[in-house]
């Protein structure tokens, strides 16, 4: 038993005291490197547009999703180039890329709205791994796998398309699920305010 007290209480300081990094990878298919990258008030009523891609496997999407919305509203809090007001704002989850880009910018243009965010959630997870050679090891992260496509609603033109992929752990981490809301909401945060907070978007 007290082999056992003690191998319980090494687990538990690893635990505590591992140590996490973060990587964050942005894979940029078109437009700007950042949502206010030199736009000022430039983009006007804004929509914001959020969806979901989970796996097929994917453990309690209802609650990730719910967990998805509240970090996108506080990310997108003092929103620095644009309005969010009505007829803007942050919409309920929906399947928007069902339907053509040009009906959504042709519905958007009626409500009075000038640039659409569609926002798709793939992943918003915790992470855990064992290596069973000698000596085992074990580790854990939160990662938060997210697409943002921006387009203009007048003239269609694609202001920013990217990838964003955010991952915090390392060896002997233990992260629970609910950590997975930080890592989308600073991902989001970095790559609205991203040109804006050092003074180059302004």
């Amino acid at each position: 038993m007290r082999v056992i007290y003690i191998f319980s209480v090494m687990v538990l300081m690893l635990s505590v005291s591992g140590c996490a990094r973060t990587s964050v990878n942005i894979y940029r298919a078109a437009g700007k490197p950042a949502i206010c990258a030199g736009a000022k008030n430039s983009l006007g009523h804004i929509a914001v547009l959020p969806e979901t891609a989970w796996r097929s496997d994917q453990k309690e999407p209802a609650k990730r999703e719910s967990m998805a919305l509240e970090e996108i509203k506080n990310a997108f809090q003092g929103f620095p180039c644009g309005s969010l007001l009505a007829p803007g704002g942050i919409r309920d989850f929906s399947h928007w890329s069902d339907k053509p880009e040009s009906e959504l910018l042709k519905q958007f243009s009626k409500e009075g709205v000038d640039t659409i965010i569609i926002l798709r959630i793939e992943e918003l997870t915790p992470y855990l791994y064992f290596t069973f050679s000698l000596p085992v090891l074990w580790g854990g992260s939160n990662e938060a796998d997210f697409r943002v496509r921006m387009l203009s609603v007048k003239t269609g033109a694609v202001l920013t398309d990217m990838r964003v992929r955010r991952n915090t752990g390392g060896p002997f981490n233990i992260r629970p699920a609910e950590w997975s809301r930080d890592e989308l909401k600073t991902a989001l945060y970095d790559i609205i305010w991203q040109g804006v907070s050092d003074g180059n978007g302004n």
